[in-house]
């Protein structure tokens, strides 16, 4: 029973110290490059820095909203774009207002 108990062990530290040394690698790795990627494009989930004004997108709703929009400040939105034509290529809709229902109805 203790010869299962210690290869069980051998076999779990032996995983979790790959796993260990193959995250230090790939972090070691991207750390060389990110001097190379600074002057590279906006990604979509990464927030614009001096780029105003910004589309925001909500990814599970897949709307995007212009400064324009009345959700445009309350919305956190996950996604952004430079400009409208941006966000559709990528496959998001514009937002468009809600119709109002009557009270009696």
């Amino acid at each position: 029973m203790f010869g299962f108990f210690f290869q069980m062990f051998l076999l779990c530290a032996g995983a979790f110290l790959a796993g260990v040394v193959l995250t230090w690698l790939t972090l070691r790795s991207r750390a060389s490059t990110t001097a190379a990627q600074d002057a590279a494009p906006l990604s979509i989930m990464e927030e614009p820095a001096a780029v105003a004004p910004a589309i925001k997108a909500n990814s599970r709703t897949m709307m995007f909203h212009t400064p324009e929009s009345p959700y445009y400040k309350r919305m956190k939105g996950d996604a952004f774009f430079h400009s409208p034509e941006d966000a559709r290529r990528a496959g998001y809709t514009m937002w468009t207002p809600r119709p109002r229902v009557p009270a009696g109805a």
